[in-house]
This record gives C-alpha cells, structure tokens and sequence, in this order.
C-alpha cells in the first residue's frame, strides 16, 4: 500500500488515456512510458512513467511523485459506483502560445557599467581573461558568476544579458523576461564570412583567435536563429556553420536548413566544441583551421602542425607502445647506451660498461 491509499486499481491503459488527454507526447517502452512532464510546461519528453508502481521521475526538476498526484481522477478507478466511459479523462492543457509571450523592455548599460572587470588572477578555458573583459565580461563577487552582455549591433545598449555561474549545477541563467537577441550582432558586416557557434564561450575562444564569430544563446532558439539567418541572406553574409558536435548542436543546423544555403566548420575532431580544441591544441592551431575556411588558397599563417604537437590518437598510440616494452627497454629508452646488469656467480657483473666523456 502506498502511504493512506488504496493499492492502484487502474490499467496501463487508464494511464495511456490520461496521457492522451492531456494532449502530451510519449513513448511506450518495455519498462516505462517516457513522456512529457505532466505537471510542468514541456516542450520535450522528459519523465520515466515506470509501471511496475506508477511512480514519475522527472529530469526537468519536478523530482519523483505518483503518477495520481498529475492525474488524481485515476485514484477513483475500481471505487464504487465508477464506471469507466470515454468522457473520463483530463481535458487537454492549454499550451502557451509563442506569439503571445510578454517581452519586456531593457536595457542593462546602467548596471553593467557599474560591476567590475574580471580579475586577473582568474582561469576560463585558457582564454586570457584581458579578452572577457574586453568583450564585456564582469564579474560578481557575491554570487560567484559572470555578467555577459548582449550588446546591441550599435552596441549603444543593452537589451540582454545572461550569467555565467561558477558553482553550482545551473551553469548559465538568461536575462528574466527579456527578449532574446544573437550574441555579437556587432560582428555582422554585410558580404562578409562568419562563423556562427553555440554559447559565448565558444564565441570568446573565435574572438581570441580572431575569427568572426555570432551566437545563439542556446540551442533552444531556432526561431532567433532562423531570423538571424534571413537577414544574413537579405545582406549578403556568408554563414559557416561551425556549432557543436552534438544534438544540441544539430539543432541549431537545423534551423539553418530552412532558410540559408551555408559552409560547414567544425571544431576538428575529436572535438566536441571549440573550448575543447582550444584548450587541447592551442591558438595557432584554431586558427589555421578556420583561417583555411575564411582564406582559402592562401597559406596559411603557422605550421599546419606545430612543432612537438602530438594530436590524442597519437599520444594514446605512443602509450600503447611503450606499456608493451621490458623494463630494460624502458631504461635503455631513456637512458640510450645503458646496459643491463646481470648477476654472475653471486656476483654483479657489468657487461660493458658505456664510455664517459668529461667536459
């Protein structure tokens, strides 16, 4: 028994219904149903429904409940006097319509003038924190986060912002009911190549290596992203698509396909994004990738492979290798010309011994 109730009485069918009339989208699987969160706004499947005891997961952040805390008329199924009947489902939730949501004005120049640059005793990915701050970054001692500022193209103003936290399990928080906006509308010049990447942070790495660089706040905006898009092709800018390499990334892809012919460069495997490859291989390696992109047929500024690079596979291959050599060979590796010490008779014999030079 579940706390004061009754044990359940209804079907996997009784839950299906009330799914369904909701108006919710899910998926039957072997073990649970996943399906849209019924007791918050979601535009995505994002609970478990497991049926072995009805319970609800939500990875969204509604936590655990019972599946009757979302839909309590399936506690009256198998009561007395209940019987069931097509008109016993919960009627269909109104969804909020995009087009109705309620902007509001801002503009955040005042309060950004007032908080203080990073300091310089800061890490962030390897980037030089003179570059934040040159882009606008401040900080906020008191809540241990970054103030990032959405200039306008003018950059006169301010109309959106979001927060870079560094503690926590919420990394970033946007503007509250502000409207968003592209992150480096600036970078726009009409007959010119950009990159167009996920997150301000990738954004900081291209500005570093000064690539031409535009933003989407998240991947959860591909109408913003579909605007952008369609004032590039009205002015003549050539899109590089250069997001991440995952889903959310694809997202972003996506919303391009609809509107905008448009070149693809990524981070170069095994990349995720470009803080990984960044960090991993450093600037003048960024930028003869994308330069080879924005310049193509003109050499390139560096080295294709600076000297003493190794890439991953090669240092995971040189690993290999040596894990399959004897401990002499190991100390020979090192130590070239040494010879192994073998014991003769009770008694330490050298083979020969390397010939020595004095200086």
């Amino acid at each position: 028994m579940r706390g004061d109730y009754e044990p359940d009485k209804f079907t996997e069918a009784d839950v299906l219904r009330e799914l369904d009339g909701a108006g919710l989208k899910y998926k039957q699987g072997h073990r649970y149903i996943l399906s849209q969160c019924p007791t918050h706004e979601d535009k995505h499947p994002s609970v478990q429904i497991y049926k072995d005891d009805w319970f609800v997961n939500c990875h969204a952040g509604c936590g655990r409940y019972h599946i009757t805390k979302a839909f309590p008329s399936l506690r009256e199924i198998g009561r007395e006097g209940y019987t069931r009947t097509a008109t016993n489902q919960r009627p269909v939730r109104a969804t909020k319509d995009k087009d109705t949501v309620k902007y509001k004005t801002f503009d955040l120049m005042e309060l950004w003038e007032k908080m203080p640059e990073i300091p310089a005793d800061h890490y962030f990915k390897n980037i030089p924190i003179d570059e934040l701050n040159s882009l606008g970054w401040r900080y906020d001692a008191e809540h241990q986060r970054y103030f990032i500022p959405y200039f306008s193209r003018s950059k006169k103003s301010i109309p959106f912002g979001q927060w870079r936290n560094l503690t926590g399990q919420v990394r970033f928080n946007f503007w509250k009911d502000a409207k968003p906006t592209m992150y480096g509308t600036w970078n726009l010049e009409p007959g010119e190549k950009i990159f167009l990447v996920e997150g301000c942070s990738d954004a900081a790495v291209l500005e570093h290596c000064a690539v031409p660089w535009i933003a989407t706040p998240s991947a959860s905006q591909p109408e913003l992203v579909k605007a952008m898009a369609k004032w590039c092709a009205e002015n003549d800018v050539q899109l590089v698509y250069a997001g991440d390499r995952d889903d959310a990334g694809n997202k972003v892809r996506d919303a391009l396909d609809d509107i905008v012919a448009y070149r693809v460069k990524q981070p170069r495997e095994p990349y995720k994004d470009w803080g990984d490859m960044f960090e991993a291989e450093g600037l003048k390696s960024v930028q003869n990738w994308c330069f080879a992109e924005l310049f193509p047929g003109d050499p390139l500024p560096w080295p294709e492979i600076e000297p003493g690079y190794k890439s991953p596979e090669q240092i995971a291959a040189e690993q290999e290798e040596w894990n399959k050599k004897t401990d002499v060979e190991k100390v020979q590796t090192v130590f070239p010309g040494a010879q192994e010490l073998k014991i003769v008779g009770g008694e330490k014999k050298q083979l020969e011994t390397p010939p020595t030079q004095s200086f």
